[in-house]
């Protein structure tokens, strides 16, 4: 005579198992997966507005101006305009809205031969960044006519809000300043224009 062993079958386990983690306090339902970056996790749509009153302005100006926007990226453009005097380089010192975006590169514009612009924000994420292009050798200062893109600026959108962007210390020399740069490397005297980044 064959006994037959008494025991639980492993799709009863299962369902024990389960039963058990519904009513524990500690197992949590599929809520828990939005904060990991589930269904509740929100983009933030992108967008700038420029300074107004550029339009009154029409030559030695540099403007921020929408590049493209890419998901929760925007780049912004710096725009120099009909700027007679030949430019060596262009040096930023810039304040972003650091609560709502983080500062991700910088690259090259159309106004110079390809280079290399350089970025660095100290400490990270401190809404602080400096920025640096210049010519590279033997290229000669070029002016600007009509409007050129000198560098670009690309910010990830973190968060829901507005806030402005700053040129810091405009036309001054020497390091840590906003200022076009001539053949000598002494600053251009032009106007700023800037603007607000917005998440929404």
């Amino acid at each position: 005579m064959i006994t037959r062993r008494r025991g639980t079958s492993r799709s009863a386990i299962s369902w024990l198992a389960l039963c058990i983690c519904l009513t524990c306090s500690g197992c949590k339902e599929g809520e828990d997966f939005a904060g990991l970056g589930g269904s509740n996790l929100r983009r933030i749509d992108p967008d700038f507005a420029p300074e107004t009153g550029s339009g009154t302005v029409t030559s030695d100006l540099v403007t921020l101006q929408i590049g493209s926007v890419t998901d929760n990226k925007i780049t912004l453009d710096v725009v120099v305009t009909n700027v007679a005097t030949p430019i060596s380089g262009i040096a930023i010192r810039l304040s972003y809205p650091r609560g709502i975006a983080t500062f991700l590169r910088c690259a090259d514009g159309d106004l110079f031969q390809p280079g290399s612009c350089q970025a660095a924000e100290s400490p990270a994420g401190s809404g602080k960044v400096v920025v640096s292009r210049s010519l590279v050798a033997p290229e000669p200062p070029v002016g600007a006519t009509g409007s050129v893109v000198i560098v670009r600026l690309q910010f990830a959108m973190i968060a829901v809000g507005t806030g402005p962007i700053v040129f810091e210390a405009q036309n001054l020399g020497g390091g840590n300043a906003t200022a076009l740069l001539d053949a000598n490397g002494n600053p251009i005297l032009v106007a700023w224009f800037e603007g607000e980044l917005i998440g929404s």
